[in-house]
């Protein structure tokens, strides 16, 4: 069986929000060769595939921290519970949130088109931004937000939770959704695959992997096997042990 290496993909292969360097690359070809590669984000897949070169798109990919998966050119969406949809709905409408709210593959964005996200929406023009009335089924949600009484909220719920102050953002996902969860859906096992982040919603992902590569410095991974700058990161790829 061909051995298995997972790369988150924003601040893990790609610095700049659009393109992964042409070293990094070479190396991911060149490594395809040998494994199995799994491109695992917190981006839709939509918003997947125009960061990764066009012969890079038939790996296996997982977006939304885990609501997403495609495998074989079969795309598989995970929902937010009406409960809990009901929730986020109350908190948008009661603190004025904006937002974005992917559904299958439509989306709703209410946001500063300066943010970071903005740039990163739907670059290949793929989908619709719809109100997010008409999107069926939440699958991934993202509050602009730095309040501690939303947090709280959301905590108290099953949803899963992500909360990167930095960028005043909250990251939601279905109940019990990592990308950790999109693995063993995927039927890649713990310890059975090698795996490289930079984030808190790496962690599980990477606390649970054979080798865990850890891209600049997050004190929620500090027990990663292997600690990297930015330009170490093709030389890692290039000369990983796959065993």
């Amino acid at each position: 069986m061909r051995k298995v290496v997972v790369f988150d993909v924003d601040g893990t292969i790609c610095f700049d929000g659009r393109t992964i360097g042409p070293d990094i690359v070479e190396a991911l070809r060149s490594l395809r060769e040998r494994c199995n590669l799994v491109f695992a984000s917190a981006r839709p897949i939509r918003d997947l595939l125009p960061v990764l070169p066009d012969d890079l798109h038939d790996a296996t990919l997982i977006g939304g921290n885990g609501a997403f998966s495609r495998t074989g050119g079969e795309l598989t969406v995970l929902g937010i519970d009406h409960a809990d949809r009901v929730l986020i709905d109350r908190l948008i409408d009661e603190y004025e949130l904006t937002v974005l709210i992917d559904g299958e593959w439509d989306y709703s964005f209410t946001g500063d088109q300066a943010h970071r996200i903005f740039r990163q929406l739907d670059a290949g023009q793929l989908a619709s931004n719809i109100p997010r009335e008409q999107i069926e089924r939440y699958s991934k949600v993202v509050l602009f937000a730095s309040d501690s009484r939303i947090e709280d909220e959301l905590r108290r719920s099953p949803l899963s939770i992500n909360v990167h102050p930095d960028e005043g953002i909250i990251d939601i996902a279905p109940s019990g959704i990592t990308k950790r969860h999109a693995l063993g859906r995927l039927g890649i096992a713990d310890g059975a695959y090698v795996a490289f982040g930079n984030d808190a919603n790496d962690e599980l992902m990477l606390r649970h992997a054979r080798t865990s590569y850890c891209v600049g410095v997050h004190p929620v991974l500090s027990f990663a096997d292997h600690h990297l700058s930015r330009d170490d990161v093709a030389y890692a790829i290039a000369t990983i042990e796959i065993g």
